[in-house]
């Protein structure tokens, strides 16, 4: 090698040497000081992408972890508002089956009555006040929204299950059989001349004039007054009628009329308000029996249903029941409905058709129960008459619209969706039907009459099945939570192992290297110190 002044060739290798070693030393530092082994891209840069990758699942898996532990809290919160459900319509169902009982007075089924009532809106007060975070749990918000363009509402859509892509459809409804009104009539009205000879009573007659009035001591004791209910299968509402001693007959036939059927206010039975107004619902008649020594055609009171189906009961004192003395003449029966629906939004769900007897129409729109009110086809004529053994009773016909009464129905899903994963896709829908008195079937449930009271035992089972099957529903789902847990908190551990051998350092191997770094950089500063002094031999030359 040729002795240079100039250019310093040992020591500008020398600086390139430690300048290396300084920056494995620099980087070692960073790391050992970090506990990375990647801090920028230029470490590893493949490394990187994938620790990134692994990273985001990791914090997505804690997230659906939170996320899966939450979704749990709904359900029991929406558990627990079906088990107090539950609770209420257990005790429904004891009250009904006490109200069954021939043992009890009218008086006792009006107390039992009255605490049903109760017990039914506390069914409502649940399903709509259960919420978690403000979110309305058990009143068919979390099922889907059900939306109809019916004018009068005498057509309604209950979520009572999943309700699939739902969509929108046509609903037509054609009274195939009208059904059959509820007749009732008295006992026969007169009043005893003196010398023993019935006279037939008239509207114009006061109460405490006729003879059934007397024999039941209604009056008695100084009693100016007595309490009648009307109560029916068609609602949960009881209508009170005050009777006087001097009301006449035909005032008391107007008053179980407006008590039935006021459209002017919401204290009556609400029986087909718009439909049978105007017509003959309670009336005086004559029948064509009459008692010993009574005239052909004594006077009774002719009580008639404004709804197919329907069945009224009457309750309170017990000697304005016997004086009355009603006898059911002709049964209720349900009129029978042809409905078809038709998918008018995709097209793609097959036209259904059905015959429905009764009220309430299912299996034709997925997840929904279509609620009737028996009138929608039906009228009754407050001129045309038919007769009924001896009774004029008000006539039922079809009403005047001409052809299908038809509904377009438009159901929203509206699931609830937990997100359970940290990827698109991973999530797990449920619903949650509509748990108030209207879908469970018992809004109309009645208990004061023995008859109606044996039935409904049916129908509150009916119901507690359908909780039931919602809290098996809700159940399950929570197990599948549980168990989801349990798999995201395996594949988070995995993960995290996997992203920290990519990011994460070896601090044994590191500690080597940055030892060797040092080293090294120690002997390259040394030496860049002898090759800086190998100009100084040039002096010597030059002496």
């Amino acid at each position: 090698m040729s002795l240079t002044l100039n250019t310093n060739v040992p020591g500008i290798n020398a600086r390139r040497n430690l300048l290396i070693n300084n920056g494995m030393m620099s980087k070692s530092l960073e790391k050992l000081s970090s506990g990375r082994r990647i801090n920028r891209a230029a470490d590893d840069a493949a490394g990187l992408s994938i620790a990134e990758n692994l990273r985001s699942q990791v914090i997505g898996l804690g997230r659906a972890v939170a996320n899966s532990q939450d979704a749990i809290s709904l359900i029991q919160t929406a558990e627990g508002g079906l088990n107090e459900t539950h609770n209420v319509l257990q005790r429904i169902r004891f009250l009904a089956v006490q109200s069954a009982n021939g043992v009890l007075t009218s008086n006792d089924r009006r107390a039992i009555q009255d605490e049903v009532s109760q017990l039914i809106d506390e069914v409502d007060r649940i399903s709509a006040t259960t919420t978690f975070n403000s979110i309305n749990l058990l009143n068919g918000n979390v099922g889907a929204l059900v939306d109809t363009d019916d004018p009068v509402n005498s057509i309604q859509g209950m979520v009572v299950g999943d309700v699939g892509v739902g969509g929108t459809f046509s609903v037509s409804v054609n009274a195939i059989s009208v059904g059959k009104l509820q007749v009732q009539n008295s006992e026969l009205f007169v009043t005893i001349k003196e010398n023993g000879d019935p006279i037939d009573a008239t509207a114009n007659t006061q109460l405490q004039s006729i003879s059934r009035f007397q024999d039941f001591g209604v009056f008695l004791g100084g009693i100016d007054s007595v309490t009648l209910t009307m109560s029916t299968d068609a609602s949960n509402r009881i209508s009170e009628v005050q009777i006087f001693a001097t009301d006449t007959l035909g005032e008391l036939a107007n008053k179980m009329s407006l008590a039935i059927n006021d459209p002017n206010t919401v204290q009556d039975l609400g029986m087909a308000a718009r439909i049978s107004n105007g017509a003959t619902l309670v009336s005086i008649g004559k029948v064509g029996l009459a008692p010993a020594g009574g005239s052909a055609g004594a006077t009774s009171i002719v009580v008639t249903t404004p709804e197919p189906g329907r069945t009224l009961v009457y309750g309170g004192e017990p000697s304005i029941l016997s004086a009355l003395g009603f006898n059911e003449i002709q049964t209720a029966v349900f009129p029978i409905f042809s409905i078809t629906v038709q998918d008018i939004g995709e097209g793609t769900i097959p036209t259904r058709n059905s015959r429905v007897y009764g009220d309430r129409a299912a299996g034709l729109i997925q997840g929904v129960d279509l609620q009737f009110r028996t009138t929608l086809d039906i009228s009754i004529s407050a001129v045309a008459k038919t007769t009924i053994q001896a009774y004029q009773v008000s006539q039922v016909v079809n009403n005047s619209l001409s052809g299908p009464d038809g509904f377009v129905i438009q159901v929203t899903p509206r699931p609830l969706s937990f997100q359970i994963g940290p990827n698109n896709g991973n999530f797990l829908n449920t619903q949650i039907s509509d748990m108030s008195s209207l879908s469970l079937g018992i809004s109309s449930l009645n208990v004061s009459d023995q008859f109606i009271a044996q039935e409904s035992i049916k129908t509150i089972d009916v119901a507690i099945g359908q909780v039931s099957k919602q809290r098996a529903a809700l159940g399950a789902i929570q197990n599948r939570l549980e168990s989801t847990i349990a798999n995201l908190n395996v594949a988070n551990e995995n993960l995290a192992a996997s992203e920290s051998k990519l990011r994460d350092l070896d601090f044994s191997d590191e500690i080597i290297k940055f030892t060797s770094a040092q080293i090294l950089t120690s002997s390259a500063t040394n030496f860049l110190a002898q090759a800086n002094a190998l100009s100084n031999s040039v002096m010597t030359l030059l002496r």
